[in-house]
């Protein structure tokens, strides 16, 4: 199993802007399954409420910008936890080795 893990700092997820402290965006590829696995918890400012359901992520921070399709898993109005239900944009094969 090899796995990554991004700083972001920004976050929209289908048009609604994040006010965001930060967050991490972790990315696992593992031997059993062709397709990565990722996950992103964020932590916000200020509450938002949101719906448990699918969004289009779009998230960036001092490594890159990434976006994918995501289902929101948990949240508490200030610690969200979306789960990858997709390709993650914005990374690469090689982005394991560094």
């Amino acid at each position: 199993m090899q796995h990554r893990q991004f700083f972001v700092d920004d976050l929209t997820a289908s048009g609604i802007e994040f006010p965001a402290l930060g967050g991490t965006l972790l990315v696992v590829r593992r031997e059993e399954n062709p397709n990565l696995d990722w996950e992103l918890v964020l932590q916000t400012r200020e509450q938002i409420s949101i719906d448990h359901a699918p969004y289009d992520l779009l998230m960036s921070g001092p490594e890159g910008s990434f976006s994918g399709p995501a289902i929101l898993v948990r949240s508490d109005d200030t610690s969200h936890v979306f789960r990858g239900a997709g390709d993650l944009g914005g990374f690469a094969e090689e982005d394991f080795d560094g």
